[in-house]
């Protein structure tokens, strides 16, 4: 188990040809490159610079300076890995950093997802297609005549489409405990020994999707901060709401404290909880994070405006409510809180 004076900086994100064929995933403030088969890369190098300024990590804070760098340096492991036997299909890319900068790329297969799932057009939940009875639907075929059956040379159409079955719900549970708000819980790194303990003491049963279960965590006051391995949108007051971080964007500057520059890039209006000594106060808002990470997909939704940071009191979940969640490597998906 690693120790808080013995860890590596790391992110997970995804590699997925398909996303070469998205126009959001090409934008300038998402990817080095254009196209780019990663998923919010730009995202992923902040987080981790961030990480290596906080700790001290001064040659991985240098190595990560040059983004087009990193793009280049990340296709060259996939390319080894096909070269190895893999196949060029959807993978998890976990991105380890040692002090010396020093990386390490661990590959795992993912399951296919349509870009809805990593670039939704919104977080309204998600309708199920109601089956018509069969009586109110049912309609003659031209080939037939208007007769209700086929005779021995007639043929039927073939389905220009089959109708993709709907995405299976995460199951979601809130913890048991709180989690205490550390830099390690701000920060991605492989001290994560406190999201195991969550996950060992709460995890749900999906039966149906067992990969799809998550923990509600919350700190020490009873605020939600995220999940094990997701961000967290509930639906507040008539809009989706994803509880406040606390990593800092680099300095608090003019173009950083609006909307930033004309390509999109700056600050997605998060509030901020400052590390001591660090970077001071932010000069926007007297109110601080909630603790957990500033996840990259969370990120982007904040951007398009499809939710707006809040605190979520643990008192506040209820048994049933419909919660989205995200991370950067299987995107968005929609889940309900059970017992």
């Amino acid at each position: 188990m690693p120790s808080e004076t013995e860890f590596h900086l790391f992110t997970s994100l995804r590699y997925d040809p398909l996303l070469l064929t998205s126009e959001e995933n090409s934008q300038s403030w998402l990817n080095f490159v254009s196209p780019s088969p990663f998923y919010m890369l730009v995202y992923h190098r902040d987080r981790m610079l961030e990480a290596a300024q906080h700790f001290e990590f001064r040659e991985v804070a240098k190595r990560l300076e040059d983004g087009k760098a990193l793009h280049e340096s990340l296709l060259k492991e996939v390319r080894a890995w096909v070269e190895k036997g893999g196949q060029d299909e959807a993978l998890k890319l976990r991105i380890l950093f040692d002090r010396d900068a020093n990386m390490t790329v661990e590959f795992a297969v993912l399951p296919p997802v349509p870009l809805s799932t990593l670039y939704p057009p919104s977080l309204n939940p998600p309708k199920a297609t109601p089956t018509p009875h069969p009586a109110n639907t049912f309609k003659p075929s031209p080939l037939t005549g208007g007769a209700l059956n086929l005779g021995p040379t007639d043929s039927l159409p073939a389905q220009s489409q089959s109708t993709p079955p709907p995405a299976a719900e995460w199951v979601v549970k809130l913890d048991t405990e709180p989690t205490p708000s550390t830099p390690f819980t701000l920060l991605k790194t492989t001290h994560r020994e406190f999201y195991e303990k969550s996950r060992q003491r709460a995890l749900p049963v999906n039966p149906s999707s067992p990969m799809l279960t998550e923990v509600l965590l919350y700190n020490e006051v009873n605020e939600l901060t995220e999940g094990t391995m997701t961000s967290l949108y509930f639906f507040r007051g008539g809009r989706w709401v994803t509880p406040p971080v606390g990593v800092p964007a680099g300095e608090f500057t003019s173009s950083t404290l609006k909307d930033g520059d004309r390509n999109g890039n700056g600050d997605e209006g998060e509030l901020r909880k400052p590390f001591a000594g660090r970077w001071g106060h932010s000069v926007r808002s007297a109110k601080v994070g909630a603790g957990g990470q500033r996840g990259t997909s969370r990120r982007w939704a904040l951007k398009k405006g499809f939710c707006m940071e809040e605190p979520v009191g643990k008192e506040t979940v209820r048994v049933g409510e419909g919660v989205w969640v995200s991370n950067g490597v299987r995107g968005f998906g929609f889940g309900r809180v059970v017992e």
